[in-house]
């Protein structure tokens, strides 16, 4: 009986091509971007470069080289008041190196739809996502009472598993599928839309939400209104699909001082070298700290930085919360398990991607910080705590 049920797992698994490459992939690696199927983001025509703290920051270098060390990090910067203060490659990354992004692109991809908002484009974030997208209607007529705000916030109410240990899993299929856009012909809704659940397919339909609105590749779009106005000095790539549809919610692959480029676009209110590419409006929305708990920490693809406890059940955590009126509720769920969780922000914001990518940008410090690299491995710290001590420690 065994051995019938693994010849029948061997079967469907080989008989679906996503399937094989997910499996193959499944342990992902540096050396692996080279297999994927590309687009070229060419750097910009005129490049923005950080300049290098002149004053001694010997103790921050010290702990960051000893704690780093062993983490599986490949690149890791900190970037303060426009001024380098740490910058390190682990071998054989160097600074030339475009590394994944992961869903740290999912900003990125938020940003875009702003700014197509800002040129008249997007008319209301408060439009149906069926103006855009008016075939969504096909799968499920709920989709008229999801807006452009409720994908931008992850609370369209979509069914998609975000399972990422499984081949079969929804958003695994999205990211090795040769059809991109023939996997998104037929989404439906799990609930009405209301509720943050952190789906990535979310951001392949708002990523489809700024072609329809703009008539442009996503790519081109990027390049055109972030990555040539930015500054950016190196290259880019971005996984495609068959049909050159870009994997739009996790696929971007930059220099470490690139990605850090949004950060500072971000730190500076919307504003780049004189000219205001983002709504300060905008920005403010995100960093404000209300804002982030009332959305639950998670507003328009950003995440706020803060404190977690979680609890084994949805009571504990609710009891705790009662106490400590600073705090606020929230589910995730990962790898199918659900987490119930006390939340508390703190000081700045944050694009995550898996295994531990990280942009992190404090406002009140002038501060940026970029993390890339395999799986995070500390003795004491989980990637994100480990970098919003760093910024703690930071004057």
């Amino acid at each position: 009986m065994k051995r019938i049920v693994y010849f029948l797992f061997i079967t469907i698994l080989f008989s679906s091509c996503y399937a094989v490459r997910a499996y193959r992939f499944r342990k992902f690696e540096y050396k692996d971007l080279d297999k994927f199927r590309v687009t070229t983001i060419k750097k910009s025509t005129r490049p923005f470069h950080f300049e290098y703290a002149q004053r001694d920051h010997s103790t921050l270098t010290s702990y960051l080289d000893s704690n780093l060390q062993n983490s599986s990090t490949y690149a890791f910067l900190v970037i303060q008041d426009d001024s380098i203060l740490y910058e390190k490659y682990f071998a054989p990354i160097d600074s030339a190196a475009i590394l994944p992004s992961f869903s740290v692109v999912k900003s990125f991809v938020s940003t875009l739809a702003q700014i197509a908002h800002q040129e008249g484009k997007i008319k209301s974030f408060a439009d149906p996502v069926t103006e855009y997208l008016p075939w969504l209607l096909k799968s499920d007529s709920r989709w008229q009472y999801v807006t452009v705000q409720h994908v931008l916030d992850m609370r369209t109410g979509v069914k998609s598993s975000e399972t990422y240990d499984s081949p079969f899993s929804d958003v695994i299929r999205l990211g090795f599928t040769r059809n991109v856009s023939n996997r998104m012909q037929k989404p439906i809704l799990d609930t009405l839309p209301g509720k943050f659940i952190y789906k990535s397919v979310n951001t392949q339909i708002l990523a489809s939400v700024i072609e329809a609105a703009t008539g442009q590749k996503l790519q081109d779009y990027l390049y055109e209104k972030l990555w040539l106005p930015l500054g950016m000095e190196s290259d880019a790539t971005w996984h495609i699909d068959a049909k050159g549809t870009v994997r739009a919610f996790c696929c971007l692959n930059a220099t470490l001082k690139d990605y850090a480029k949004i950060g500072r676009l971000y730190l500076r209110n919307g504003n780049w070298e004189g000219a205001q590419l983002l709504s300060p409006q905008w920005v403010q929305t995100i960093l404000n700290a209300d804002t982030m708990r009332i959305y639950q920490g998670y507003k328009n693809h950003w995440w706020s930085s803060r404190t977690i406890k979680r609890f084994q059940a949805a009571e504990e955590a609710l009891e705790f919360i009662q106490t400590n009126p600073d705090w606020y509720y929230t589910e995730t769920i990962r790898n199918g398990k659900v987490y119930y969780n006390a939340n508390k922000n703190l000081k700045g914001i944050f694009a995550q991607g898996m295994l531990g990518q990280f942009l992190y940008v404090n406002p009140q410090k002038k501060l940026i910080i970029v993390r890339l690299g395999h799986n995070w491995s500390h003795p004491r710290y989980y990637a994100q705590k480990f970098i919003e001590e760093l910024a703690e420690m930071i004057d």
